[in-house]
């Protein structure tokens, strides 16, 4: 048998120690109750450096943990060479390791996954950057995702007959899942891996409940290369702009919203929330606060945003559903003549897919978001200037700590930049 104690996240500002048991063609893994600064850490040595004001309660600890894997080894007889190693005998160890090492923890849950499921859609809260938890719930489309893989483990429990418990959180069952999402949800790698996110977040929620100790979907790899994205041309935007939809007041509206949107950089899910209370026309610009990552966003009222305002002078929009706006962007695409084919490529099972299609059939709400960052760049906007617009973190250390441009500047830069439409 080999023990290893190592830091859990080695990059971060406090880490958790972990202990590795290897034994017999098996690898466990433990929570130590040891959470210290990184630099603290000998990882040579495997143990805490003299630095750590708390070293010597710690060694202690290790030690005590320490040698209780090795009376537990030796009690069960795993070390006599006997064929003793079974699921039942290796559960027996990692429960009696477990509840050494905190007794209070092990309450397991009586209810199941898919019930403690519920509960994490309905209570969870909001972690910061450093694993510090927040008051701030999830938003509505962020819920919506959890109840999306929440059906799914039941569906894949159905479709597979397996019974989806924390136990059975295993190495395999990432691999049949994921498998499973592909073929029967006809899911590429980056929507996968929105899945996986998911579940390695509730799992480390229901872990700090007490309600198991399983710490396998830790090593659950997320592959998030998305599929080739597509932003209009200037000359697209202008024919979407001038085409006649008079014949049909329904597009003419989706046109306006996807307008409205390529001009202003906004998400469609801030796009609905739109209001007159957002609008400064004394100033020119758009104040708005992201729901997805409470940015302050600054829109500048640009000469072809102001022309397409003109048409709604209450600021009032009546917005469709986003999968109903996608499919109508098709429409108006094909009226338009984006017929020209384009190569797009996605990742499925690890494995790249190339597919040529008309650039109609890729028109999404978010095609209008990336259009407007492709053209304020080719009008010449820096990009620490657009971030401010859409509400995109500041990078490097310019525009993080130097670059500040005041509300004035924003908009005077955006407005002149898209003076060229």
């Amino acid at each position: 048998m080999r023990l290893s104690f190592y830091l859990d996240k080695p990059n971060a500002a406090t880490s958790v120690v972990l202990l590795n048991v290897a034994f017999r063609g098996h690898r466990l893994r433990f929570g130590t109750g040891i959470s210290l600064p990184p630099q603290h850490w000998n990882k040579d040595r495997q143990e805490p450096r003299a630095s750590d004001p708390h070293r010597n309660a710690h060694l202690k600890q290790l030690s005590a943990i320490s040698t209780e894997v090795h009376r537990v080894f030796n009690s069960l007889g795993f070390g006599e060479g006997r064929e003793l190693v079974t699921p039942e005998t290796i559960r027996e160890f990692k429960d009696r390791i477990h509840d050494f090492i905190d007794p209070q923890a092990r309450v397991q849950s009586t209810r199941g996954l898919i019930h403690d499921f519920t509960e994490f859609i309905n209570t969870y809260t909001l972690r910061s950057s450093t694993g510090l938890v927040s008051s701030k719930r999830p938003g509505k489309r962020s819920l919506q995702n959890y109840r999306l893989v929440q059906q799914s483990l039941v569906e894949y429990g159905r479709g597979r007959r397996v019974k989806v418990e924390y136990d059975t959180i295993t190495l395999d069952f990432y691999t049949n899942y994921c498998q499973w999402l592909s073929e029967s949800r006809g899911l590429v790698d980056a929507s996968i891996s929105n899945y996986i996110k998911v579940l390695k977040t509730f799992m480390k929620w229901s872990r700090d409940q007490g309600y198991h100790t399983n710490l396998v979907y830790e090593r659950f790899y997320r592959d998030k290369r998305t599929a080739q994205s597509m932003a209009l041309s200037v000359d697209e935007l202008r024919l979407i702009r001038d085409l006649d939809l008079s014949d049909d007041p329904r597009l003419a509206r989706v046109r306006d919203h996807f307008l409205l949107q390529a001009y202003t950089g906004m998400r469609y899910g801030d796009l609905e929330t739109l209001a007159p209370i957002h609008f400064d026309d004394a100033a020119g610009v758009i104040r708005l606060t992201t729901k997805k990552t409470d940015a302050v966003c600054l829109i500048p009222i640009t000469r072809p945003l102001a022309l397409l305002l003109e048409r709604y002078p209450s600021r009032i929009f009546e917005f469709a559903s986003s999968v109903k706006q996608n499919l109508y962007l098709k429409d108006i695409g094909l009226r338009a003549g984006l017929t020209k084919s384009m190569t797009t490529h996605a990742y499925r099972m690890g494995k790249r897919e190339d597919v040529v299609k008309p650039r109609f059939e890729l028109l999404s709400t978010h095609v209008a978001r990336r259009t407007f960052v492709t053209t304020s760049v080719r009008f010449g906007i820096p990009e620490s200037v657009i971030s401010v617009v859409t509400g995109h973190s500041a990078k490097g250390m310019l525009q993080q700590h130097y670059i500040n441009l005041d509300e004035e500047s924003v908009r005077d830069i955006v407005i002149k930049a898209w003076d060229q439409l």
